[in-house]
């Protein structure tokens, strides 16, 4: 499958101010659109439409079986060090919570509370394709 990598930079660049909102720009959702930008497939959009709160998505994501098997049940898991820009990253909060972000390149990007916020690649604990 051949992505829209410029359609992905046309994504990162609308959401670079847009604050957290569950259901709307979390990560999950972040994520989802950014896939659904490169490839014109929604695969996370089964996953990410479901909540509206913290809580509806911790609900959610128990059900699940959890971030990691939510989206390895979508999206194709590969090595972190394989990842290429695109890609869907998980990476650790402080809490200890799997988050997910996209792989830029040396960086990942997902959403934080006032606007999209970047991690080194090496923050990358987990990866999908996302082709």
């Amino acid at each position: 499958m051949v992505r829209d990598y410029n359609a992905l930079v046309a994504y990162i660049a609308a959401r670079m101010r847009a604050p957290f909102a569950w259901g709307e720009n979390d990560c999950v959702t972040f994520a989802a659109g950014a896939v659904k930008a490169q490839t014109g497939r929604d695969p996370l959009g089964a996953i990410a439409a479901r909540w509206t709160t913290a809580r509806g998505a911790a609900l959610v994501l128990r059900r699940l079986g959890g971030m990691e098997a939510a989206v390895s049940s979508v999206l194709a898991p590969i090595a972190p060090a394989m990842a290429a820009r695109g890609d869907v990253a998980g990476w650790m909060d402080p809490q200890g919570r799997l988050q997910l972000a996209i792989v830029e390149g040396s960086t990942l990007v997902g959403p934080g509370e006032a606007g999209l916020v970047r991690l080194p690649r090496a923050s990358m604990v987990k990866a999908w394709s996302a082709a």
